[in-house]
Formats: structure tokens, C-alpha cells, sequence
């Protein structure tokens, strides 16, 4: 599988997913590389302790690495912190901070960096799982442990020491914050995706309440009276009243009274308004942050091409929200002329393209809904054309010819 084709296949929160989640691996890099580079251009009489120093901090990088990795799966629903993780990660920083004393022992500013990268480094990569507080604090404890500790051997230098506490305050707190925002900012996307999740389960469940509710008023009446009825036939029958053929008769005439009320239900339900569809496709594809421009409207088209459009309409929609990774989509609906054998003519045209085509759509193109949707517009003489296109967009086209038509009016919606 070639890269384009994996990154096509990702829908946008799981690239904006990547790149959050990369964009902090390769800030905890730079940040252990920094150390790396502290350690080739220090002057260091000792090369074992610059040695000690390099592979302590590769090790400490991995380990901060593994741990953010895990907390950020902690905190979007996965397994819990595996403890030992982070009590490896900790020892690591202890021996980091213990090895960079050793290997710079100048109390200087050069001095401070090896405390500020591992225990920087320790802390951001504790984002995901500290509150607020403990992170403030973090970043705290470790300016007041910087400048007891410069205090104490640079002779009682407190001036000084304060201001390797205020550097490390900085160089730290903007790290570990940025790494806080970057989480956050992951966070926030998943839960905007789950949220449109949400709404869309919320709009199926409310059409089927309404369906529920158009058969029970049709029906309920209907049902009970048919109870009624046939209870006092049944009485008249034992008493061999012939009135008991009549309301027999009564409750046929009922029945298929309420057989021709649920067909009415049944096909208002499935009934297929090319007005009502355009309305529902920008309101679903709004739902779903799909910019959507429609161009055209039904009075363009005849009765017979209407109800056949806004069956392809209905299936070109919910192909956009499932199969794509859109973030717009452009409806069309018109009137074109024609060229062929016969002479000239038009063909009424309702054209469907989204910008989220991926490796499967074309696979789904010859599935069940649109070749349903072709037999039906080919009884009709017209065909269905589906396919993806260069540049990512993915297209469903259905022709009917027509006669005569009226002009297009166009319409915009961006939600």
C-alpha cells in the first residue's frame, strides 16, 4: 500500500489525529536531541560520563515516548497506565538528572540544561493524565528543587540560583504547556467526531419515533374497532342473529380500510420527494461538516425524473457521509442538451461530487444501492454513471431524457 493511498484512506479526525500525536513524538525528539548536542559541544574532560549521559537520555527519550504514547490512549478510553512504565520512566530521569551532573559539573547555565530536559521531559509526558494542578505544581517543584540545588553549590549564591530557577521555570513551562494544548486540541477533535456520531444516531432514532407514531395513529383506531366489532359478531352468532353477517362485513370493510391507510403510511415513508431529499441531503451533510453547494432545484426537472433523482440522491448522500472523507460536496441539478442517433433532445442531470474519494468508493460504486438505483433510472431510459476522479473526487451522475424543461435557479448552503 503506497503512502497516498494510506493517508487517503483516513478520514479527518484520524489525520488531525497524526499529526497532533506526531507533531508531540517529534517535539520530545528535539528535545532529547538538544540534550545530545548539549553533550558534543560541552567541553567535558571525562568521555565516559558523556557517554553514561547519551544513552541515559535515549533511554529516558523512549521511555517519555512510550508513556505519552499510553496516556494519550488512557485518555481517549484505553487501558490504564501501566504503572511500571511509569515507574521506568522515573527512574530514568533520576539516573538523567544524576549522569548530566556528572558528566557537566560546572554550576553554570550550561549545568541547569540536563535537570530541565529529563525532568521537563518526565512532566510532558505526564500531560495526558495530570490535572491542571499537579502540572502547575510539576513545573513549580522542579524551579524551586533548581534553584535550592544551584544554591547550595554555588556557596549560597541565591541571586544566581534564582535565576536558573526562573530559566528553568520558562524553558519547561513552555514545553510542558504546549504539550498540554496539543492534547487538548486531540481531545477536542475526537470528541466533536463523537459528537456528530451522536446527532446522526439522533436523527435516525427521531424518524423511526415517526414512523412508529404514523402507524400506531393509523392502526390503533382501527385495530380496536375491529376488536369491537368482532366481539359483538361473534355474540350475535351464538345467538343466531343474522345482524352478525353485517358486522362481519363491517369488519372486513374495516380491515382493508386500514390495509389502504398503511400503504398510504408505507409509501409517504418511502415515497421519494426530490425537494424533500435536496433538503435532507444539505441538512445531513451540514451535520456531518460537509460543505454543501447545491446548484439547480426540482422545478427543473419533470415528475418521473424528480422521483427518480431523489432516489439517487438519497443513495449518492449516505454513500458521501459513510465511504468518504469529504469535506465538500457539490449537488447538481439541471437540464443539458443532447446529441445522438436520434437527433437532438436534453437529458435532465442530477450530478453528485465529493472531495473525500478513497481507495474503496470505487469498489462501492458497482455495490447493491446504485446498481438498484441504474435498473431504475434505465427503465426509465436513462443510466447511472459512478466513479472517482483525479484529484480525490468521487462522482454519481444519473441522465434521464426530457422533452421540455425549466430554467435553473441555484442555491447555496455551507454550514
Amino acid at each position: 500500500m503506497t503512502v497516498s493511498r494510506w493517508w487517503n484512506e483516513r478520514s479527518s479526525p484520524q489525520r488531525l489525529d497524526l499529526y497532533i500525536r506526531w507533531g508531540l513524538y517529534i517535539a520530545f525528539v528535539t528535545w532529547s536531541a538538544s540534550a545530545t548536542l548539549l553533550a558534543l559541544s560541552a567541553p567535558v574532560a571525562d568521555p565516559v560520563s558523556v557517554v553514561a549521559f547519551l544513552v541515559v537520555a535515549i533511554l529516558q527519550a523512549v521511555a517519555c515516548l512510550a508513556l505519552l504514547r499510553a496516556g494519550l490512549g488512557n485518555l481517549l478510553g484505553g487501558p490504564r497506565l501501566d504503572r511500571r512504565l511509569f515507574g521506568v520512566a522515573v527512574a530514568l530521569t533520576a539516573v538523567g538528572v544524576v549522569a548530566g551532573l556528572w558528566a557537566f559539573p560546572d554550576a553554570d547555565v550550561t549545568d541547569i540544561q540536563p535537570i530541565m530536559f529529563f525532568l521537563g521531559a518526565l512532566t510532558a509526558a505526564l500531560t495526558p493524565v495530570l490535572s491542571r494542578r499537579a502540572m502547575y505544581s510539576g513545573i513549580m517543584l522542579g524551579a524551586a528543587v533548581t534553584t535550592v540545588f544551584y544554591a547550595s553549590i554555588d556557596g549560597g549564591d541565591w541571586a544566581g540560583a534564582l535565576q536558573f530557577g526562573v530559566f528553568y521555570l520558562l524553558g519547561v513551562g513552555i514545553f510542558v504547556l504546549v504539550s498540554r494544548l496539543s492534547v487538548w486540541m486531540l481531545v477536542l477533535v475526537w470528541e466533536i467526531e463523537e459528537s456528530r456520531a451522536v446527532q446522526t444516531r439522533l436523527a435516525v432514532a427521531e424518524e423511526r419515533l415517526r414512523f412508529a407514531r404514523d402507524f400506531h395513529d393509523v392502526l390503533g383506531r382501527n385495530l380496536t374497532l375491529i376488536a369491537v366489532t368482532s366481539d359483538l359478531a361473534a355474540q350475535l352468532a351464538r345467538r343466531g342473529d343474522p345482524q352478525a353477517v353485517d358486522r362481519m362485513l363491517d369488519v372486513r370493510g374495516i380491515a382493508h380500510e386500514s390495509a389502504r391507510e398503511v400503504r398510504e403510511v408505507v409509501a409517504g415513508y418511502r415515497a421519494a420527494d426530490l425537494d424533500v431529499e435536496l433538503a435532507g441531503a444539505r441538512s445531513v451533510l451540514r451535520a456531518a461538516g460537509i460543505g454543501t453547494r447545491v446548484i439547480g432545484d426540482s422545478s427543473s426537472v419533470s415528475g418521473d425524473a424528480q422521483a427518480a433523482f431523489a432516489w439517487v440522491l438519497r443513495e449518492a448522500t449516505t454513500n458521501v457521509i459513510r465511504h468518504s472523507n469529504a469535506r465538500t460536496c457539490k449537488i447538481e441539478l439541471g437540464v443539458q442538451p443532447t446529441s445522438g442517433a436520434g437527433g437532438h433532445g436534453c437529458a435532465a442531470v442530477l450530478r453528485v461530487r465529493n472531495d473525500g474519494a478513497r481507495a474503496a468508493d470505487s469498489q462501492h460504486a458497482a455495490g447493491h444501492g446504485l446498481a438498484g438505483l441504474g435498473e431504475r433510472v434505465t427503465a426509465l431510459g436513462g443510466q447511472i454513471i459512478a466513479g472517482a476522479e483525479p484529484g480525490g473526487w468521487f462522482t454519481v451522475e444519473a441522465r434521464l431524457p426530457v422533452t421540455e424543461h425549466a430554467p435553473v435557479v441555484a442555491v447555496e448552503s455551507t454550514p
